[in-house]
């Protein structure tokens, strides 16, 4: 299992490096974070274990609910499932049917533009330059700059915008979560 595969996972482990004051490298950082958990908690999440999520072992396996309620604990949180609502905002493993007003690729004809908005104060105009390929005409508070390309083929009210990669000029930059805590607020066509 790699850790950077389960974004909660990642996320916590990150927290809990954060909490112990700097990464876990050394047989004796994990020794470290036992007892401080174990004292913190009153629970026991072993040296192997700890190794083991951390990939300072070759041996991995898919960590038990009991051992991410306990960690969860340790950086503040009720329990695992605490963790991933307040801090990633949703459960990964639910899946629901949601009633949403979106505007798709094809809402918008060739050369037309739409604006789109998230928290805080982010703000997009953008210009449809292909079927689904879209540029950023101005930016406002946003990562995404004027030039930046990338392709959507819709853009939900209430929910994060993905984009797989973001073209600016010749380099590809990497995924893009716009939105990401709660969702788009601004969608509109410009007439």
């Amino acid at each position: 299992m790699d850790k950077k595969e389960i974004p909660e996972l990642y996320t916590l482990l990150q927290e809990v490096e954060k909490k112990y004051g700097r990464p876990l490298e050394h047989t004796n950082d994990f020794r470290v974070l036992s007892a401080l958990i174990e004292y913190e908690c009153k629970d026991v999440v072993s040296v192997s274990t700890l190794k083991r999520l951390w990939g300072y072992v070759s041996q991995q396996t898919t960590p038990r609910g009991a051992t991410l309620d306990v960690m969860s604990r340790f950086i503040g949180y009720r329990d695992f499932n605490d963790f991933r609502v307040s801090k990633l905002g949703t459960l990964s493993e639910t899946s629901e049917y949601v009633d949403v007003s979106c505007v798709t690729a094809h809402d918008v004809p060739d050369g037309g533009s739409l604006t789109i908005g998230w928290a805080p104060n982010r703000l997009l105009h953008l210009r449809k330059v292909g079927e689904q390929e879209w540029e950023v005409v101005t930016s406002h508070n946003s990562k995404l700059l004027a030039g930046d390309r990338f392709e959507s083929a819709c853009f939900f009210k209430g929910l994060p915008l993905f984009l797989p990669s973001v073209q600016r000029g010749e380099a590809v930059l990497p995924a893009y979560i716009a939105g990401k805590k709660d969702g788009l607020n601004v969608i509109s066509i410009n007439s």
